[in-house]
């Protein structure tokens, strides 16, 4: 891959929020590197993106669960040269009642949401500093970072520690030339099925969708901008200062009833992946 233009390494790039995220930064210029999972055709994005928007694309097939993948993928990106924006994209998450809830599905959230980031983003330090010139690391958080959600349970609790981790390296490295940015998306309109779920949440679920397409710009521009955290949609702003001037015990009850909602009697749960 030639240094000569910016590149963007996005992760869980081949369909969603990802694949919008490199769109996105395609339509700009970028030269790309695109993480996805095995038998994702991610191939089949990187070839979209090449004819229409004629930057350069490599792609990595990784189960990023897998530590050592992680270190696989890490030292390939930094043999390449400098990196101008890493996006951590790629996590999971699901609905359903805590004691129903696989341990294996537990185990993934956190090996994907939490250690994935943090090891990446730690092992690609070398990279983002190599350009010499300002780079940007955007974390995609949620909406869910700001409340604790009943039936939602670990699924929160790995989005604040994003939060988190992102506004301390933001201090950490405030003078060295990188930019970190925690993106909270709310409700996102992916698909039917998901659309659906989401519309049964209530009126402010409702009133907070928006597309991952709309998302991914909002997200990109404002990161480059040097934004700290960034909360797309009116609706998800309002939603934001509710969650700060209500009692967060008000707050609790009523993101936990929105939740329930999903849920069918007898049902162990929905939005979980497949393990």
């Amino acid at each position: 891959m030639t240094t000569d233009k910016k590149t963007a390494l996005i992760t869980g790039a081949s369909k969603g929020l990802g694949k919008e995220l490199a769109l996105a930064c395609a339509k700009k210029q970028y030269n790309l590197i695109l993480v996805a999972l095995p038998q994702s055709n991610i191939q089949g994005l990187a070839d979209q993106i090449i004819e229409d928007y004629g930057v350069e694309v490599e792609t990595y097939e990784y189960d990023l669960t897998d530590e050592y993948k992680i270190y696989e993928l890490a030292e390939h990106v930094c043999k390449k040269g400098p990196l101008d924006i890493l996006i951590n994209n790629a996590g999971c998450g699901g609905t359903g009642e805590f004691e129903r809830s696989p341990v294996e599905y537990i185990d993934l959230v956190l090996k994907l949401n939490i250690r994935a980031t943090s090891m990446l983003t730690r092992l690609l330090m070398p990279a983002l500093k190599a350009s010499g010139r300002r780079s940007y690391v955007m974390n995609i958080s949620s909406m869910a970072a700001f409340c604790p959600i009943g039936y939602k349970h670990v699924y929160p609790a790995s989005k604040v520690f994003l939060y988190f981790l992102t506004q301390g390296l933001r201090e950490e490295y405030r003078y060295a030339g990188i930019s970190f940015s925690s993106v909270h998306p709310g409700p996102m309109l992916t698909n039917l099925a998901t659309s659906r779920r989401i519309i049964r949440q209530g009126l402010l679920a409702r009133c907070c969708l928006l597309s991952t397409c709309k998302i991914a710009a909002i997200s990109l521009r404002r990161t480059l901008e040097g934004k700290s955290i960034i909360i797309p949609g009116a609706g998800n702003k309002i939603s934001y200062w509710l969650m700060k001037l209500l009692p967060s015990g008000m707050v609790k009850r009523l993101a936990t009833k929105g939740v329930r909602r999903e849920l069918q009697p007898g049902v162990f749960g929905v939005n979980y992946p497949a393990i």
